[in-house]
């Protein structure tokens, strides 16, 4: 099934600049969500997807000595810039390594943290199913996927909006059919569906307003230009994107409602 999907941006050896901004947008809210469900000294986690590290990173400095943070992604180039930013205070585990084959891992765990990974998958439902077998008895899941149909912008523009996804039955998902930029609406069902038991469930809306938040677009954009044009967009409407989504920054009359997230805390009981 890997050998079928492919990562939607471009990832050189310093790993997704893009990452930086989802860190300043959602990380702060994140780690409260965490704090409040369950994360505790000594703890052994499992971070799915960890980027360039700095969730995970976060997760050492929680657990402490007495706790261990595994970390894993399915790009060497992520795993190389996490393991660069990561002192030797920080003692994490790092892995390369497909959220799929995490039974490999031949391990339990305390708490498993995957955030904005499951809407890249083919598989995004079997993969939480993997996340409650990976877990003790008790043990917590903490997931955070996007709403892409949440985006908006005053004044309206082209280059940033959202839209409004056909809505299928559960019995009516498939997997295989690539990228589901909205499955955050959908988390809290799956998760359900896996056997957890919910122990809460929110969303998050970050706005843009200043231009030293607006600017990462542009890099967003860069890494997903490959993608963008596999997919059937023009080299001249790339352009054109790209060009108004320049403007956007420098006006400081424009607001972005950036993609939504859903956060859930569940418990394998």
């Amino acid at each position: 099934m890997m050998s079928e999907e492919t990562y939607d941006f471009e990832v050189g050896e310093e790993g997704q600049k893009g990452l930086d901004l989802l860190g300043v947008l959602f990380n702060p809210t994140t780690k409260s969500f965490i704090k409040q469900y369950g994360l505790q000294e000594g703890m052994k986690v499992l971070d799915v997807g960890c980027g360039t590290g700095d969730m995970s990173r976060w997760f050492a400095r929680q657990v402490g000595p007495s706790g261990r943070v595994l970390a894993i992604d399915n790009n060497e180039n992520q795993i190389h810039a996490a393991k660069l930013k990561t002192s030797d205070e920080d003692i994490i585990e790092y892995k390369c390594l497909s959220a799929y084959d995490i039974l490999q891992l031949k391990e339990t765990f305390d708490l498993v943290c995957c955030r904005f990974v499951l809407h890249h998958l083919h598989s995004p439902r079997q993969t939480i199913k993997l996340f409650f077998e990976v877990l003790n008895s008790g043990g917590i899941y903490i997931g955070e996927e996007g709403l892409i149909n949440a985006a908006f912008a005053f004044p309206a523009t082209f280059a940033w909006e959202g839209y409004m996804p056909e809505m299928k039955l559960p019995s009516e998902e498939k997997d295989g059919l690539g990228r589901d930029g909205d499955f955050g609406m959908k988390l809290f069902y799956y998760t359900k569906q896996a056997g957890f038991t919910i122990l809460s469930c929110q969303l998050v809306h970050p706005l843009l307003w200043k231009k030293e938040q607006k600017e990462p677009l542009l890099i967003g954009l860069q890494e997903f230009k490959k993608t963008a044009l596999a997919q059937g967009m023009t080299e001249e409407e790339w352009q054109k994107k790209y060009q108004e989504t320049q403007r956007i920054a420098l006006d400081d009359n424009q607001i972005l409602g950036f993609y939504e997230s859903c956060q859930i805390a569940a418990k394998k009981t």
